[in-house]
C-alpha cells in the first residue's frame, strides 16, 4: 500500500503546487522519486512527530496541502495534541497518514502495533478517517482526499497487500462498496485485514451460505445510508476489523445500531481488548486472533446456528 501511496501523491503533485510531504524519519528510498521532482516539498522532520505536525498544521493556515507520513502508532500516539488542537480545531486540510496499520508490525511488539488508533482519534471532532482495503482501493480515495481539504487520517497497510480488486473501482469517498452481493448475511470490514473475509467467503460458498461483503472504507463519517440498507436486507451482520474491540469500526456500527433500535443478529471480530503478545509475524498475529480466513469460516458457522 505505501508504494501505491507513494506513486499517487507524486503524480498528484505534478498539478497541484500545494501538495507537501512531512516524514517523520522513514521512507528515504520510498520517496526518492518524488524528492528529485520537488525537491522543496519534501521535509524529513526527523524522530519529532508532535513538532512535524504542528509544522503540517502552519503549512496548510499558508494555503499548502501538507501530507505527515510515518508509522501509524508515531503518528497517532505522540501526536494527539497537535491533531486535536493545531489541526482539528481550526479545521485546517492536513492529511495524516498512518502506515503499517493494524497488525503490520506485528513481529515488532506493542509499541508497533496500530489496534487503538482508530478508537485514539474517532472522538475528535473534524478529523476523517479512512481505512482503504487494498492498493486500489487507496488509488482510488486519494485523489478525493486531497480534493476535499479536510483533516483527515489516512491508515494504510506496509507493503505487498494483495489486490481485492481487479481494477481500480469508482468508489466514492463515504460511500462503501459492496465488493460480494449475498444475502442473509452481511460481512463489514475494512482495511487489507478484508481480503481474509474474502477467502472466508469462497469456503462458506462451497458449505450454501453466501454473505455479502462489504468495504467500508470511510470509518468517520460513516455511510449511515449503506447501514440502514444493511440492517434492513440482512438478519445476520457481522463486522471485520485489525483494530480493538473498543473505538473502530464495530463500536462504530454499535452505537449506530444502538441508536436505531435493530434487533439483527449482530457479530464482531476483531483484536479483541488486550495487548498482543509473543505473536510474531502478522499472519501468525491473526491466527492467534481467529482472523485468518479459516477461523473467520468457522466463527460465521457458529453465528449462523444461534
Amino acid at each position: 500500500m505505501r508504494d501505491t501511496f507513494v506513486k499517487e501523491i507524486t503524480k498528484l503533485a505534478e498539478k497541484n503546487k500545494k501538495i507537501v510531504v512531512l516524514a517523520g524519519d522513514i521512507g528515504y528510498k520510498l520517496f526518492d522519486n518524488f524528492i528529485k521532482k520537488f525537491p522543496k516539498r519534501f521535509y524529513n522532520c526527523g524522530v519529532a512527530e508532535a513538532n512535524m505536525t504542528t509544522v503540517a498544521a502552519g503549512l496548510a493556515i499558508k494555503g499548502y496541502i501538507p501530507i505527515t507520513y510515518t508509522i501509524a502508532t508515531f503518528n497517532v500516539y505522540k501526536t494527539v495534541e497537535q491533531i486535536k488542537v493545531d489541526i482539528c480545531y481550526p479545521n485546517l486540510g492536513v492529511i495524516i497518514v498512518g502506515v503499517g496499520s493494524g497488525l503490520s508490525y506485528a513481529d515488532l511488539g506493542a509499541t508497533h502495533h496500530a489496534i487503538e488508533d482508530i478508537g485514539v482519534l474517532r472522538s475528535i471532532p473534524n478529523l476523517n478517517i479512512v481505512a482503504p482495503s487494498d492498493p486500489l482501493e487507496l488509488e482510488s480515495l486519494v485523489p478525493q482526499i486531497i480534493k476535499k481539504k479536510q483533516p483527515t487520517y489516512l491508515r494504510i497497510g506496509k507493503r505487498g497487500e494483495k489486490n481485492i480488486y481487479k481494477s481500480k473501482p469508482k468508489i466514492k469517498f463515504q460511500k462503501w462498496n459492496q465488493i460480494v452481493k449475498g444475502k442473509k448475511i452481511c460481512i463489514i470490514s475494512s482495511g487489507n485485514i478484508i481480503i481474509n473475509a474474502y477467502e472466508a467467503i469462497k469456503n462458506l460458498n462451497k458449505r450454501k451460505i453466501f454473505p455479502s461483503l462489504i468495504s467500508a472504507h470511510t470509518i468517520k463519517p460513516l455511510d449511515k445510508f449503506m447501514l440502514k440498507k444493511i440492517f434492513k436486507q440482512y438478519r445476520f451482520v457481522v463486522t471485520l476489523e485489525e483494530h480493538s474491540k473498543i473505538g473502530g469500526l464495530s463500536s462504530s456500527i454499535s452505537e449506530f445500531y444502538i441508536e436505531n433500535q435493530y434487533n439483527n443478529k449482530f457479530l464482531t471480530l476483531s483484536t479483541g481488548e488486550n495487548f498482543i503478545v509473543k505473536s510474531g509475524k502478522q499472519e501468525n498475529a491473526l491466527s492467534m486472533l481467529e482472523l485468518s480466513s479459516a477461523k473467520i469460516e468457522k466463527r460465521i458457522i457458529k453465528f449462523l446456528k444461534k
